[in-house]
């Protein structure tokens, strides 16, 4: 997959074509994107997306700007496997969110042969959102609608998967994007408490945009250097100790190998338990035992 940055993009040729955020590349994003995939190839298009980086909400609206699902360099990963063969990553700014909608489509048209938008049926661009379904057919514009897709009657949306992982609701938010939610980070150098207590962790360093699970311990899969392991998970301020960073640090289960500077990737199966100050580090102790125990007897009936 191509990927270029930067407005307006390189020069294509006969193109259908996707836009939007794509954040958490979740089923309902996944259907619009195979979607557009199998359109290109039946009338020799090329499949495009056009993403945004940063999120439009985080320079239109910097108050409410969501944490990633997924980071952009995941995103790219996952847009590729649908088979999507050129992105334009946008850098999303308030001069670019100025365009009109007829100043959008003449610079499309200047850099490729748009043979086709594949879009939902809400999809809205230019300035204010002027740009919508009934403006591009108006100006003779093909557009073909993928309906949005819904589980037990509710339509996929990003801000619902974001609810989901905040809440710490892991298997919901797994089945709106058709895998378990994921942290991916290099592994740093803490304090070893971890360690003194018998439990050496990996702590992870993450963007500061991304999206992290509500507080907690929560049974999870770790992607290694040499394969995978089980993983017991803790997301917090490690209260016992006083902490006031918000750590994420996982014990591998079965596994003693140095990480330290290694990329580590954990997916999260479920919420054990909430973040916990105990009075003394035996209590800490037993209970990290029991997470331990209880990650093991879990994902021995899970899948990775």
């Amino acid at each position: 997959m191509q990927i270029d940055f930067g407005w307006p993009p390189q020069q294509l040729g006969p193109t259908a074509l996707a836009l939007g955020s794509f954040d958490g590349v979740h089923l309902g994003h996944q259907r619009l994107l195979a979607a557009l995939v199998a359109t290109a190839r039946a009338n020799r298009e090329v499949p495009a997306v056009i993403t945004f980086d940063p999120h439009p909400r985080c320079v239109l609206d910097p108050a409410n700007c969501p944490p990633q699902i997924t980071t952009l360099e995941e995103k790219m990963e996952l847009i590729a496997r649908i088979g999507i063969e050129q992105v334009m990553v946008v850098n999303f700014t308030r001069e670019f969110a100025a365009q009109s909608p007829e100043e959008f489509m003449a610079q499309l048209d200047r850099v490729c042969q748009l043979r086709r938008l594949v879009v939902g049926p809400d999809f809205r661009f230019g300035r204010e959102r002027s740009g919508d379904l009934a403006w591009l057919r108006e100006r003779g514009r093909r557009a073909e609608v993928v309906e949005g897709m819904r589980l037990q009657g509710q339509e996929i949306h990003s801000s619902e998967v974001r609810r989901l992982v905040t809440l710490g609701e892991m298997a919901g938010a797994a089945r709106l994007l058709g895998r378990r939610f994921a942290l991916v980070g290099m592994v740093k150098r803490g304090d070893q408490i971890g360690r003194q207590l018998g439990f050496p962790t990996a702590n992870l360093t993450l963007p500061p945009t991304k999206l992290i699970p509500g507080r907690g311990i929560y049974a999870g899969w770790a992607s290694h250097p040499a394969g995978q392991a089980m993983a017991a998970i803790s997301i917090g301020y490690r209260p016992t100790f006083g902490g006031t960073e918000m750590r994420v640090e996982a014990f591998l289960l079965d596994y003693s190998e140095d990480l330290y500077d290694r990329s580590l990737e954990l997916r999260f199966v479920a919420r054990l338990r909430d973040e916990e100050k105990f009075d003394s580090q035996d209590d800490l102790i037993e209970a990290i035992g029991r997470d331990v125990d209880a990650t093991r007897e879990l994902l021995g009936r899970s899948t990775t």
